[in-house]
């Protein structure tokens, strides 16, 4: 379960202070697939880099795995991540000079899922599973949108996590390729058993999902 308690997300502008995302109570179950919709700067990444630990709220408490993320050291939130969740960007955030075989095996080296010998023979199968195995050796920047996507996915479920967070994963590709990408996520999801988060500014892909919420009302909920 992921839960989220009494969240307050404050930044300092020079002086001004400005509140990015206030959630007085999120609670995701287990397995659940769940959309998260709203307008521009209203808080959704800053929501998702707290579900993953790279930022800690300035108040409240996140609760990921029946842990408190928020007491956790950075290293250890970090460890944490790598072992329980999986994360797909938007822009791809890949190595464009390594291969695809490359860039996928490169977050297993800090999970302790696997041992050193084990990690190749993994990421090739879930280069496989992506339909990318054709294209090991290739250096990303030499592939298309849709492909680059496919082996950002494949990088984020390499470590097998309870937890797939997408930010908004089909907004730099047309509208073929973006169905394509959100079915593949959606049945990895589904295969894995995995609650699946995902940020989307397109409605059609709403009815794919257990349930959306909107985070510009969360906000409003609480003024």
């Amino acid at each position: 379960m992921i839960d989220l308690k009494n969240i307050e997300m404050i930044y300092d502008d020079n002086g001004t202070k400005i509140n990015a995302l206030k959630v007085k109570d999120l609670k995701v179950e287990d397995g659940e697939k769940v959309a998260f919709i709203g307008s521009s700067g209203c808080g959704k990444t800053t929501l998702f880099n707290l579900i993953s630990g790279m930022i800690t709220p300035t108040k409240g408490n996140v609760i990921v795995e029946d842990i408190d993320i928020t007491t956790l050291k950075e290293n250890e939130r970090d460890l944490f991540r790598a072992n329980h969740i999986g994360y797909i960007f938007q822009d791809f955030n890949l190595f464009p000079d390594f291969t695809v075989l490359q860039n996928v095996v490169l977050p297993m080296s800090f999970s302790k899922r696997y041992e050193k010998g084990e990690m190749e023979k993994e990421a090739i199968a879930m280069i496989k599973r992506v339909g990318l195995e054709k294209k090991l050796d290739q250096k990303v920047k030499t592939l298309s949108g849709g492909e680059k996507q496919r082996v950002a996915i494949a990088r984020s479920i390499v470590n097998k996590p309870n937890i797939i967070l997408a930010d908004e994963p089909t907004g730099n590709l047309d509208y073929k390729n973006g169905a394509k990408i959100m079915e593949l996520i959606l049945q990895i999801a589904k295969e894995e058993k995995a609650t699946l988060l995902v940020i989307t500014h397109n409605n059609s892909q709403l009815d794919m999902f257990d349930r959306s919420i909107n985070i510009e009302e969360l906000n409003e909920a609480i003024k």
